[in-house]
């Protein structure tokens, strides 16, 4: 059997072929590379700072698209030269270098970096700069970026970002065998995932629900739990990365909880061409195959078009219970000249999951004691359902400006369907001998959803003080309206016979049409931010944001119906959110950092009149020390931060009579944490994600939150590690893996027929995952995950309808992939 070099990813780039066509699935791309001059033929827009000679050649690889090929002692200690305008890429490399005594070597897009009289460099004992590392991490190998654009719209790096920034990479995803948005949020750093059925997850960080979610920088609607969220459904086979920002964001947000914000960034069109497919089988009936095709369309490049297909067919460890789902994505990128940049695509995805549960399963017995269902116990009844499906369709227009500026217009629609029809057999409490006794939860639900929004920006640098500095002010537009039925769900049923001889079987229930609902939800927003650098080590970041929001939800039900119409909603105009930050770099490796910006939420809650709660409302601080090791490949962070809020809601009971949830408002509700990350590359071949988060909620009188949505419902302690190595010498065509997790104990509510309502406590619990690569050749690789290796049984949701939900068991998983 061959045996692989060891080589970087930028290495076994550079010896792809230049030239392929292909068919798939009917759609014919044809892909051109071009020749190796193109790399030194057409000036191009340049704008770079003085800073280190690592980060300034990281920037130019990315605005030029070239492969910088250098080794770390050469560039260490030193600065770059200022270098902006509309520049061939060699001449803006050698501006940059002036008085460095380092030389050059073009050949194509590959540029080899020389000091003094020294040779080229060998491929196998360089690093990689530029387009190893920039916006884009496909193709990387590495566990982390080059630079973000989630916090302010800056193309800022991770260090120079003055809060915790966690990014899940194309590798990350890959290595961990993740095929969806939820898997991916739950092995983030910092992030804890509650499970409330088998379709529904809420994710949290900080000691809250995470609510803000964005697909390439454009906020997307969140409906909670119970309805339309990337959580439940959203695949990830179309990402090239996931992008955390912890904390408040509403510079860019808007109205937000202060957990953190996930942006979920597609991918894009390669000049290249590149194809690859996968299939993958795993425990309980679980089959996928993925396909992805990308290259240019014309001979010149200047039309670019990427297709991604996955299906996945799948049943569950939960009995009767499967899920079909499926994502089509396709993006076109053209240049319109030199200077427009024009991108359209859709993103289109179902999913159609049967014997879906509404709750977990049933506590207690009618004598007081605990239940204790096998893990596999599914609750819902055969014919239950959530279809989800959804259709985005988005665009965007960018044009190079005057004096290095660019303007940017982005426009998505989505629009999303969904049918739910549930019965789940873990009303009441069953007898313990006889398993009789319990009702069943059961309801039907439908919503068409259309979302509109706008966001055009223009961003670039400018002169004060005889320094240059960068600056972004945009406008953002959303608005959404969602319709449909309502039903009688009025009808109580009890569980046919024994809960112990439960196996879904259930006559279907035709619930009838009692009314309708329209639920309207808009938000306007002008933002501003700054970065302001008055030495080469110091920069400020400073914005703003004034922001209008507007909800609407009426129920109208028929005369016969016997309830009455309601309504809820709140309008907030002239909403101010203020952002600071400051960094400031101690040297070349180490950077501290402060930032400050308020919470602003509108809330649908209630309290015990029928009254709206006020928005929540307080401050967000944070300050820290940043660490970017060996040229960015690998970042730390160490944060202390502290929330501030008022009015935020606590449940307080469900109102028998009209069957809605009372909550009422906690003033002082104050969290305090520190979290710590580390990402990137170790060593050669040796990937590591890991990081530590604390995170303390208490009231005015420092007394702990009880009851959902607040802390207690979240675990206070999150560490999360996941580490890969590509073995060494003989053996390199293996790469070995695994991570850890644990979490401290959590809380939810139920009630006991005996003692009333309790509180449930899940205690601290730790899981254990593997995994393997092998490389068979250049093509085709294996992978196989294990996860929950020790087979730890634990409960991931409590408290929903007083329920509990049991994690998933040891499971395996194994992924074929071929690269052509």
């Amino acid at each position: 059997m061959r045996s692989l070099s060891r080589r970087t990813p930028l290495a076994l780039a550079v010896q792809r072929p230049t030239l392929h066509r292909t068919l798939l699935t009917g759609i014919l791309l044809t892909a051109t590379l071009l020749g190796s001059s193109m790399a030194n033929a057409q000036p191009v827009k340049v704008s770079i700072a003085v800073q280190p000679l690592s980060s300034a050649l990281t920037e130019l690889g990315m605005q030029t698209n070239l492969q910088i090929l250098y080794s770390p002692d050469q560039v260490a200690g030193l600065k770059s030269r200022a270098v902006s305008g509309s520049l061939e890429p060699s001449a803006a490399l050698a501006e940059m270098l002036k008085g460095s005594g380092i030389s050059f070597q073009i050949n194509g897009n590959s540029v080899t970096l020389t000091s003094g009289g020294a040779s080229s460099l060998q491929l196998g004992a360089t690093t990689i700069s530029g387009q190893a590392l920039g916006l884009v991490t496909e193709d990387t190998g590495s566990y982390t970026t080059g630079a973000t654009t989630t916090a302010t719209k800056l193309p800022l790096t991770i260090r120079e970002t003055p809060q915790t920034v966690t990014v899940i990479t194309r590798q990350q995803m890959d290595d961990q065998g993740s095929k969806s948005v939820g898997d991916v949020l739950r092995n983030t750093p910092g992030v804890s995932a509650q499970k409330y059925d088998s379709d529904r997850t809420e994710f949290s960080a900080r000691g809250f629900a995470i609510t803000n979610f964005q697909y390439d920088g454009v906020n997307i609607p969140y409906d909670g739990v119970y309805g339309e969220n990337p959580n439940n459904s959203d695949d990830a086979a179309s990402l090239d990365r996931v992008e955390v920002i912890k904390g408040s964001t509403g510079l860019m947000t808007g109205a937000g909880d202060p957990s953190a914000t996930v942006n979920l960034v597609r991918k894009k069109p390669t000049k290249d061409f590149k194809a690859s497919i996968s299939a993958t089988a795993g425990s309980w009936d679980n089959y996928r195959t993925e396909g992805d095709i990308s290259g240019s369309l014309t001979d010149s490049g200047n039309v670019r078009g990427r297709f991604v297909g996955a299906y996945q067919d799948k049943d569950s460890y939960i009995d009767h219970y499967s899920q079909k789902k499926d994502l089509f994505y396709g993006i076109l990128e053209a240049d319109l000249s030199d200077d427009t940049l024009l991108t359209f695509g859709v993103d289109k995805s179902s999913a159609t999951p049967r014997g879906s549960s509404w709750t977990g399963n049933a506590v207690y017995f009618t004598d007081g004691g605990r239940t204790d269902f096998p893990r596999s116990f599914n609750p819902g009844a055969d014919w239950s359902r959530r279809d989800f499906d959804s259709t985005t369709y988005f665009a965007a227009l960018e044009q190079a400006l005057a004096n290095d500026w660019k303007l940017k217009l982005s426009l998505d629609q989505k629009t999303t369907d969904h049918d739910t029809r549930l019965a789940s057999a873990s009303g009441g409490s069953p007898d313990r001998a006889t398993g009789e006794g319990m009702f069943l939860y059961w309801g039907r639900w439908e919503g068409h959803r259309v979302q509109n929004t706008a966001d055009v920006n223009v961003t670039g640098p400018f002169t004060l003080g005889g320094r240059e500095h960068e600056l972004v002010a945009g406008f953002m537009t959303s608005h959404s309206r969602q319709t449909g039925a309502t039903y009688d769900t009025s009808a109580t049923g009890l569980v046919p016979g024994s809960i112990y001889d439960w196996n879904g079987d259930l006559a279907y229930q035709d619930f009838p049409k009692n009314g309708k609902y329209e639920r309207t939800q808009s938000q306007n927003g002008i933002y501003l931010a700054t970065r302001l650098r008055p030495t080469d080590d110091l920069s400020f970041i400073l914005g703003g944001r004034l922001s209008t929001f507007k909800y609407n939800e009426d129920y109208r039900y028929n005369a016969d119906a016997g309830q009455a119409d309601t309504h809820a909603g709140y309008k907030e105009h002239g909403v101010v959110t203020p952002y600071a930050g400051v960094v400031y770099d101690l040297n070349d490796t180490y950077s501290v950092y402060a930032s400050y910006t308020n919470i602003y939420q509108p809330q649908i809650y209630k309290d015990a009149s029928g009254k709206t709660l006020d928005p929540v409302e307080g401050d967000s601080y944070e300050t820290g020390l940043k660490a970017a090791y060996l040229d960015g490949r690998l970042n730390a962070s160490l944060a202390l931060f502290r929330i501030e809020q008022d009015n935020v809601a606590q449940y307080v009971i469900t109102d028998t009579n009209t069957g809605q949830d009372i909550y009422k408002p906690t003033s002082g509700a104050t969290t305090k944490g520190v979290e710590l990350e580390l990402a990137g590359e170790l060593a050669e071949g040796w990937n590591v994600s890991a990081g530590y988060t604390y995170a303390r909620t208490r009231d005015k009188d420092e007394q702990r939150i009880y009851g959902f949505p607040l802390a207690t419902t979240k675990p206070e302690h999150v560490v999360r590690t996941f580490t890969t190595y590509r073995l060494p010498g003989v053996l390199d065509q293996v790469t070995v893996g695994g991570g850890i997790s644990w979490q401290s104990a959590f809380y939810g509510q139920s009630s006991s027929p005996t003692e009333g309502a309790t509180s449930l406590k899940q205690g601290g619990y730790t899981l254990v995952d593997l995994m393997t690569r092998y490389q068979y050749d250049d093509h085709l690789s294996f992978t196989v995950n294990a996860n929950n290796v020790f087979d730890k049984r634990y409960l991931t949701g409590l408290g929903n309808f007083g329920t509990t939900f049991d994690g998933e068991p040891r499971n395996l998983q194994l992924t074929a992939k071929y690269n052509f």
